[in-house]
């Protein structure tokens, strides 16, 4: 839950925990996939004999992913957000869609009933930790994620939708593969297209709606979070627990201004899976130009009572170049559920219209 307030807490981190200071640059390296693989003696290959249908992908020899399809007709994958908070169940909104679309949901690696690569705090010092994490948990490893999606549904472009913290996931593969994607829909998407952002974070927004003693438990949270070497030295059980406790105080700030609002439930929150990608996303990058690759025809769905300002929304439109904006009133971070039948129309037609 909350992809976006999770991913700009990082822009706050340097002052929250001395130890982030050292990562100022971004692990990940945008077109740089199958090499990081290579180096790894990874291949973008699946086993063979994989279903499109089964209830779980084995996309590498060690990895499973969770599985869930609703629908028939053109196949749509979802890539969910968090970093590392996989739906619960299906969206609502799939139900509506009839025999037009196929809803592949899966649970990214490190995550809800998908394979954790990494249960226990890996071997050596911090740096080395560090590396490891990344490089079995981070965005590189991601990204091939979906690449495999695509060969094992044996598909030559994929149609992503990509929620919240997983817009970014969705956006990062069309341009590292433009070629292979012929539409993105994007769900309240992270504004991460450029760190640190320009003030209008979600950060700040869940901050100012808290009382004071919600207040003091966001900055232990952050504390705690962001003291790395402390946190490589946690076991998954205990960092997954820890991260699902931000949702809580993300209900709270929502609560605030909007009383009656439907919260999804959420699968296994991830562990290590968080802390790989904010080691990838460092607090210093900007893929703006890196962006100008994609392709496809993009539609950028925001939710009109979202908790994250339309400014921050229109960024990330404005670093895509074949991208338009729909806003959705009555909606807030997450439209599948809160307004079905509405997004399950507006992404609907939108597919139909990029058919013709």
């Amino acid at each position: 839950m909350a992809a976006a307030i999770l991913g700009t807490l990082i822009l706050l981190a340097g002052a929250a925990a001395g130890a982030w200071w050292w990562m100022g640059r971004a692990l990940f390296q945008p077109g740089t996939v199958t090499q990081v693989l290579a180096a790894r003696g990874e291949t973008l290959e699946v086993p063979p004999g994989q279903r499109a249908d089964a209830s779980s992908w084995q996309v590498t020899g060690d990895v499973q992913l969770h599985h869930v399809a609703v629908g028939e007709g053109r196949d749509v994958l979802v890539i969910h957000g968090g970093p590392g908070l996989p739906p619960a169940n299906p969206w609502r909104a799939a139900a509506l869609t009839g025999n037009a679309l196929r809803w592949h949901f899966y649970d990214q690696r490190g995550c809800g009933a998908s394979s954790r690569p990494i249960s226990q705090p890996p071997p050596g010092g911090t740096w080395q930790a560090m590396q490891e994490v990344e490089a079995r948990l981070g965005l590189a490893e991601q990204l091939a994620d979906i690449e495999r999606i695509r060969r094992l549904l044996g598909r030559e472009r994929l149609t992503l939708v990509g929620h919240s913290f997983g817009a970014l996931l969705a956006l990062l593969y069309a341009a590292e593969w433009p070629e292979r994607v012929d539409a993105l829909v994007l769900v309240a998407p992270a504004p991460l297209v450029t760190m640190p952002s320009k003030g209008d974070d979600l950060f700040t927004q869940v901050r100012t709606r808290l009382d004071e003693a919600g207040q003091r438990e966001l900055a232990a949270w952050m504390k705690h979070t962001f003291d790395f070497p402390a946190r490589l030295k946690d076991d998954e059980a205990r960092l997954a627990e820890h991260f699902a406790a931000f949702g809580p105080l993300y209900a709270r700030a929502l609560n605030a201004e909007r009383p009656d609002t439907r919260h999804p439930d959420t699968g296994a929150a991830g562990g290590f899976l968080s802390l790989g990608l904010y080691l990838s996303l460092g607090r210093h990058h900007d893929w703006s130009e890196w962006l100008r690759r994609v392709r496809a025809r993009t539609l950028v769905i925001h939710g009109a009572q979202d908790l994250q300002p339309r400014s921050a929304t229109t960024r990330v439109v404005e670093a895509i170049p074949h991208a338009r904006l729909v806003e959705l009133a009555g909606s807030g971070h997450f439209p599948f559920e809160e307004q079905p039948e509405a997004f399950a129309a507006t992404v609907r037609a939108f597919l139909q219209e990029e058919e013709r």
